[in-house]
């Protein structure tokens, strides 16, 4: 009985102009700036993520992102009770839920960039994306 041949992958091309919206991650993941390293790993296992947007205490403005290699990194040399604003690494890039998966690789190309923070017009965050998305992406379409 002759087998099915397997799916032929969509070329680069149509993995590009893929809307972001489709494999953004709703919601966004944040820690208050004075939350500690320690209440920020747990932040990052309980919701299995790599990274969470720090926010400025007290209010919503965004300061970075503190993703798991820093935290694990800053663990190492200083004390779990740290506050998270001093671990930030990553600068938010924002980008439009509009925009298509290969404007997502471009920005995500840039140095010192892996995770884009989805965000409206006026500015409001819808979710993320990062590069571990885009790879699953391509691999599964999904």
């Amino acid at each position: 009985m002759p087998t099915a041949a397997p799916p032929i992958p969509p070329s680069v091309a149509e993995f590009a102009r893929t809307p972001l919206r489709r494999i953004m991650r709703s919601g966004v993941v944040s820690v208050s700036g004075n939350a500690s390293l320690l209440q920020a790993a747990k932040v990052l296992a309980d919701h299995r993520v790599h990274a969470v947007l720090v926010l400025h205490t007290g209010s919503a403005e965004r300061v970075g992102w503190l993703t798991s290699r820093a935290l694990m990194e800053r663990l190492l040399e200083y004390s779990p009770f740290e506050p998270v604003a001093d671990a930030v690494t990553e600068k938010v890039t924002s980008i439009a839920p509009s925009a298509t998966v290969g404007d997502a690789i471009r920005a995500l190309a840039a140095p010192g960039v892996t995770h884009l923070l989805v965000t409206n017009g006026a500015g409001a965050q819808q979710g993320v994306v990062s590069d571990a998305d885009i790879v699953r992406f391509v691999a599964t379409g999904t």
